[in-house]
């Protein structure tokens, strides 16, 4: 027997389906029944259709109504009656629940005159069942997907590449400047890594005789970003340096100065070899070598670990990325040939040289039934669907928009690995929905359960999706059932798939930060915490006078009104935010999805204005060791949003960190020459400032130890000896 569904569609006749909505009509209004009577009440209603039949959606739920007023379960069939009304509702108005805000974000992706029906039909691209995920808020496309999708001209759908390295000569360095500015004329951003430029002060063979360094090359970048427009924003950048890079320590202090850099996000490339250097207090080295010169600068690694620490808890900046972690674990991590040494300039997609990101996200929250009681579930086997589904609109889209990337290279990137970014948003909302505190125990054991399923059901539905149209074309069996990522998530059922038909895509995780996406479907984004559960909005009428009032997320007035209590009394654990949730619950959370996650997630990890700096290395510390890729920290009133805003009782910074005080032994070895210049160059940072304070070296006379240059004078290194001397 076939079904004719109301756009037209046919598909197999599903008993089930019948059962179960009567079954939440019946416990809706308190009915004791099972879901075995349902299914038996169900069978007996379509006991006359035959198996041959072609039958009406419509006229079944007419039947359904029928048996239940005859059998006189009134209260039932009104529910009943209700569901299907709100369904018809929801089929001609989707998205009524929506307020003015979540509106006015989506404004920025509808045509002109276009509803919210016609966006959705618009942005399923005629699939109806991914009409019916995105009427539900069960998932969406990101941004530049629902923008570029049904629109002429050159938009890409991917929201961000990473585009090669720039080499250590000029035309290298201009062709990616080129890159960049490119891509951000077709809307998307950029993120390479600066590391293989020459440092400051190294010899050059043209007229300059030394180099700039590579600070000015990412300030080149930073304004060609900000000059290239884009329609309704400006392109986004992500500078990435090695942790062994000489010009490293300008390259951490540049944003305490916000006449730098200012049109891109800068991050530092941590590798396991560094941080075990920090854990064992030894000296770290930055090491470059040219044609006409090596050159080292040394200093205690810690040191390094806690500027970067003072950086960020001054000015947010920089942030880090674990870059060992990045290439050792996901499933391209045995192929030779792919390496990754930068981010888009969220963070949540490594990504090889001309590589995209290509991102979609579920709503967790709108798989939870009976939210907010005893009785809450989570519907597994929808959500394995929905990740299914998903995950083989995203492949869609790279052959729908394969055009739309701005460069050759971008193109024929995505035909040989076919990335996908699949990620989820809505997690403090899930929290309070199945009433598991945000980072305890057994909201982090529930979370690793979910993330298999969605691992399992992407990797599932990449497998058959390749039955149908082909592996990507660099698929092996062998390297990628042999990357530690896989060994780790996929579980057998699936490892047959993969071995019999491939994977359709070589990247399928993700999680964005879903700002606008979030927004719109009205949850929280990516894997944060809420940031707050209420806040004041001022109400200014031209006849009234100023007004305050109070507004609640959606969720948690969604509890409250369930609970039938004020939202002011919620259980004191539903108002967990990012501002007084404990870092190690926070690190717990985003620990075990990264285990599930092949790519990597976009997160901030936001700290009271009280935090120190050696609560953020600490931070940094606990990252590492749990296998994060990345960790980027927030301080709460932190210098830059009182510069930025202007520092009143609100904005001060209250807990202002110290400099630390540190000097870094250099040693310049001209090869031609065969001689050695060592220079001692103190770290000095004054007024959200860094200058280096250079002299050649020099041991103290009384204790040997290495004297530095501080404010004019000439000082012993060592903290326990007194000798000085004038510098003049």
């Amino acid at each position: 027997m076939q079904v004719i569904k109301r756009n037209g569609e046919r598909e197999k006749f599903n008993l089930g389906k019948i059962s179960y909505a009567m079954y939440k009509a019946y416990i809706s209004v308190g009915e004791e029944i099972t879901e075995e009577e349902c299914f038996a009440q169900a069978k007996d209603i379509t006991s006359g259709y035959r198996k041959s039949e072609i039958i009406n959606i419509e006229s079944i739920q007419d039947s359904v109504e029928l048996f239940l007023m005859e059998t006189k379960h009134y209260e039932a069939a009104k529910a009943y009656i209700k569901f299907r009304e709100k369904q018809r509702v929801d089929r001609e108005n989707p998205w009524n629940d929506n307020d003015e805000r979540q509106d006015l974000i989506l404004q920025k992706y509808l045509l002109n005159n276009e509803t919210k029906k016609s966006f959705l039909k618009r942005v399923s691209f005629g699939k109806p069942s991914l009409e019916k995920i995105f009427r539900h808020k069960e998932g969406i496309f990101g941004g530049r997907n629902l923008y570029a999708i049904g629109r002429s001209g050159n938009i890409t759908g991917s929201n961000c590449y990473v585009t090669e390295d720039p080499e250590d000569n000029l035309e290298s360095i201009y062709k990616v400047d080129y890159q960049i500015a490119r891509t951000y004329s077709y809307g998307g951003g950029q993120g390479l890594n600066l590391s293989k430029i020459r440092p400051k002060g190294a010899k050059v063979n043209n007229s300059s005789n030394t180099t700039p360094g590579v600070m000015v090359f990412a300030e080149k970048y930073s304004h060609t970003t900000l000059n290239t427009q884009q329609d309704q924003r400006r392109g986004a950048l992500m500078l990435v340096l090695n942790v062994d890079h000489p010009d490293i320590i300008e390259f951490i202090t540049t944003k305490l100065d916000l006449n730098k850099i200012n049109g891109a996000n800068i991050s530092i490339a941590l590798t396991d070899k560094f941080m075990q250097a920090v854990e064992n207090d030894e000296v770290w080295t930055m090491h470059y070598e040219t044609p006409y010169e090596i050159i080292n600068k040394t200093l205690k690694a810690r040191k390094l670990l806690e500027l970067i620490a003072y950086s960020a808890h001054t000015m947010g900046d920089p942030g880090i990325m674990f870059i060992d972690n990045m290439n050792d674990y996901h499933l391209l991590s045995e192929y030779e040939d792919v390496k990754y040494t930068a981010t888009n300039p969220c963070g949540e997609q490594p990504l090889a040289p001309h590589g995209s990101c290509n991102l979609g996200s579920i709503n967790v929250k709108a798989f939870i039934k009976q939210p907010f009681t005893e009785e809450a579930y989570f519907d597994f086997e929808r959500f394995d669907y929905v990740v299914g589904e998903m995950i083989i609109a995203l492949d869609d889209l790279l052959t729908m928009l394969g055009n739309r990337h701005a460069l050759v290279e971008q193109r024929e990137h995505v035909k040989k690995y076919r990335e996908v970014g699949l990620g989820i948003m809505g997690l403090a909302d899930l929290a309070l929905a199945m009433k598991k505190p945000y980072g305890s125990k057994e909201f982090v054991d529930f979370l690793d359960i979910m993330m298999n399923h969605m691992i399992n059901a992407s990797a599932k539905a990449s497998a058959l999706n390749a039955k149908e149209k082909g592996a990507f074309p660099l698929f092996d069996y062998n390297k990628i059932s042999s990357s530690s990522f896989y060994k780790e998530t996929i579980s057998p059922e699936v490892d047959e798939l993969i071995k019999k038909y491939g994977l359709r895509n070589s990247r399928l995780l993700s999680v964005a930060p879903t700002g606008s996406i979030s927004n719109i479907l009205g949850v929280s984004g990516g894997v944060e915490p809420f940031f707050q559960i209420k806040y004041t909005r001022r109400i200014i009428s031209m006849f009234e006078e100023e007004k305050k009032i109070t507004v609640w997320e959606k969720t948690p007035l969604e509890m409250a009104r369930t609970l039938d209590i004020q939202p002011e009394n919620l259980p004191e654990w539903t108002k967990i935010t990012s501002q007084n949730l404990e870092f190690m619950g926070r690190a717990d959370v985003q620990a075990i999805i990264q285990k599930y996650v092949d790519t990597a997630i976009s997160s901030t990890f936001n700290i009271p204005n009280s935090a120190t700096v050696e609560e953020v290395m600490d931070i940094y510390l606990t990252a590492w060791k749990k296998g994060l890729k990345g960790a980027t920290v927030f301080r709460d009133r932190c210098a830059k949003i009182g510069i930025l805003a202007g520092i009143n009782e609100k904005t001060e910074d209250l807990n202002p960190g110290e400099p630390p005080k540190m000097y870094i032994e250099e040693k310049w070895f001209n090869k031609k020459e065969e001689t050695t210049r060592e220079i001692i160059t103190n770290v000095v940072i004054e007024d959200q400032k860094y200058s280096p304070d250079e002299m050649d070296r020099e041991l103290c006379p009384m204790c040997s130890s290495v004297l530095v240059k501080r404010q004019g004078c000439i000082q012993c290194s060592n903290d326990l000896c007194d000798y000085e001397k004038c510098a003049v």
